[in-house]
């Protein structure tokens, strides 16, 4: 029974010796944030669930937030509502509209499926025609007005 356990014990060892590499590539250094709030609008009226994503014009990141029922959102990178690096960025915004008639059951799609009332051209970095600035040591606060 040792002689059996012995090559066990010697392979599950070098598992472990390999395992401890520092070979792993290093995740890219976390960039300063500063808050980003904002409203959301369509066609002036404010617009729930929408999900408004800044899209860096360098490709370091890309902050995320999701409006509620009054239109207001706040930006995440890394945590929660920490707000955007300073830079350029496109904005896209789009809505899901599939919708949950019980926990982890989706509603099945209507007679030409799900359809928003956001217009498609925000829903693309090539389309959406919406570009901020964020800046840092000033109060960032977006309007966004979906037409």
């Amino acid at each position: 029974m040792i002689r059996k356990l012995l090559p066990l014990g010697t392979l599950l060892a070098s598992f472990a010796i390999l395992g401890c590499g520092s070979d792993l590539p290093k995740p890219p250094p976390k960039l300063a944030t500063v808050p980003v709030e904002g409203i959301v609008t369509l066609n002036g009226k404010p617009a729930e669930g929408v999900t408004i994503a800044m899209h860096h014009s360098e490709g370091k990141v890309a902050p995320r937030g999701t409006s509620d029922k009054s239109g207001k959102f706040s930006i995440t990178t890394y945590g929660n509502n920490d707000g955007a690096p300073e830079g350029s960025y496109k904005v896209t915004a789009a809505k899901s509209v599939v919708k949950e008639i019980s926990p982890g059951v989706l509603a099945p799609p209507p007679p030409g499926g799900f359809k928003s009332d956001i217009p498609p051209k925000y829903e693309g970095i090539s389309t959406t025609d919406i570009q901020v600035e964020i800046k840092a040591g000033q109060k960032n606060e977006l309007k966004i007005d979906l037409k």
